[in-house]
């Protein structure tokens, strides 16, 4: 159903207290309270201002230190002193840009590190019980139980479709027939059963960023008008606005199969390969994720980051096991996710749901 412009329905904004399930993760992945959560994640908010204000050609990086205290990285030429000065200014760190490595090493190492083991998987898979809301369980495929079990991301608001969610794409089993009447179904999940569809997959990107939309059917536009995020059975967290990735930021996950976890961005414009996809346009974390984990929402303080994609960890058991397995190849669990604020760029006049 189409509606005359896309404002967002929400709750009004809660205490800023933490959840106690995210509280509980943030403390045991990451050893914060959750105010120096909501500090770091404001820190790593105005680094990504300052970069939007100034430019990426004045800026050539810019991340949190292991303490949390917010860097910059500061290109030399005819700016330098200006945007030293206003870094300064604005409380953050200066660092001279770093000494770029010669194309004629690279050439030697490149190889070298390609051999380092690596196998992202998609973690989507099979069905187990869940809820509505961001990060809870539905399946992506057919009445019959056939398809992919994902998690729920942001609930957004479309000026021409209304009332939608934003998750994996590589969820959707049938991307040939995304935008045609032969549409894959969203289901809820009910310990084993499947529920009721609620909506249908109308765009699916599988090219720069690994994201779908769902159309939410008009019978069921109210249960999606929350900006909440959450696990089955456990108090929301109320998502406030969107921000860009920034390395060392912290963030937390939510998905219909580890619940919230945990840790901090590592890298930004990394290139993902899943099967003949490649998602050039993903950041990496230090958060374990798993199968049914895909789509689910991913947060820094109460702005909305990312949307969970691929994990290297993603066919293990549990997180527990995932990690240990992961130190003993000498890895650690990673997991990779499209920037929201890219999902926005790419579809003019959809907003994510925010308090």
């Amino acid at each position: 159903m189409a509606v005359s412009a896309p404002t967002a329905v929400a709750d009004p904004a809660p205490d800023p207290v933490l959840p106690a399930a995210l509280a509980d993760a943030v403390a045991r992945d990451l050893g914060l309270d959750p105010q120096q959560f909501l500090d770091r994640a404001d820190a790593a908010r105005r680094l990504a201002e300052f970069i939007a204000t100034t430019g990426s050609g004045a800026v050539t990086n810019a991340w949190l230190d292991e303490n949390g205290r917010p860097v910059v990285a500061v290109a030399e030429g005819p700016t330098h002193a200006d945007v030293a000065y206003a870094a300064s200014a604005g409380g953050f760190e200066v660092e001279t840009a770093p000494i770029e490595i010669p194309a004629a090493v690279l050439d030697v190492v490149q190889p070298l590190v390609d051999l380092l083991p690596f196998d992202p998987s998609p973690i989507a898979g099979p069905i187990r019980p869940s809820s509505y809301l961001g990060g809870d369980s539905f399946l992506a495929g057919t009445p019959a139980g056939l398809g992919q079990r994902c998690s729920l991301g942001f609930n957004a608001v479309d000026p021409t479709h209304g009332s939608i969610n934003i998750t994996a794409g590589h969820c959707n089993p049938n991307t040939a027939e995304t935008g045609s009447a032969a549409l894959t179904g969203a289901y809820p999940m009910y310990g084993s059963l499947v529920g009721s569809k609620f909506g249908s997959f109308y765009r699916t990107s599988q090219s720069h960023n690994d994201y779908a939309l769902i159309d939410v059917d008009d019978a069921n536009v109210g249960e999606f008008e929350s900006n909440a995020v959450r696990v089955p059975g456990a108090a929301p967290l109320h998502v406030t606005g969107t921000v860009d990735p920034i390395v060392g930021a912290p963030v937390c996950k939510s998905g219909s199969r580890t619940g919230f976890s945990c840790g901090t961005i590592l890298s930004t414009g990394q290139h993902v390969t899943l099967g003949e996809n490649v998602f050039d346009r993903s950041f990496s974390t230090s958060i374990c994720a798993l199968r049914g984990d895909s789509g689910g929402p991913i947060v820094s303080g109460t702005l909305a980051v990312g949307i969970a994609s691929a994990s290297n960890v993603g066919d293990q058991p549990s997180c527990e096991i995932a990690t240990v397995f992961s130190m003993l190849q000498g890895q650690r669990p990673e997991l990779f996710a499209t920037p929201i604020n890219d999902v926005l760029a790419d579809n003019p006049g959809l907003t994510i749901r925010t308090s």
